[in-house]
């Protein structure tokens, strides 16, 4: 589970631990629900989490988003790239 800020001083670490978590063909699930400030490094890092999944042939999920989050992803349009989960939040699975 994230918790507190996605942003410049804890983007390298988000970005080094969800790629090193991705396996081909699962499902890496990032729980939100504690993060309480999300900023435009935070958003880039998140996509370049995205791209890497897509690269193992994975996909990332976010969930429980905190209202921090939802609104920056819906003010940057980024919702559509990543709907809503509706399953509990998890971390690496091998679900596809």
């Amino acid at each position: 589970m994230l918790a507190g800020s996605i942003d410049l001083t804890t983007r390298q670490s988000l970005v080094d631990a969800g790629s090193g978590a991705l396996i081909e063909g699962a499902l890496l699930r990032l729980d939100m629900a504690d993060v309480e400030f999300i900023d435009s490094t935070g958003i880039g890092a998140l996509l370049e989490l995205g791209r890497a999944a897509t690269a193992k042939g994975a996909r990332l999920e976010i969930s429980r988003r905190s209202p921090r989050v939802a609104r920056v992803l819906e003010v940057t349009g980024l919702d559509s790239t990543w709907p809503a989960a509706s399953t509990p939040a998890g971390s690496v699975t091998g679900d596809r």
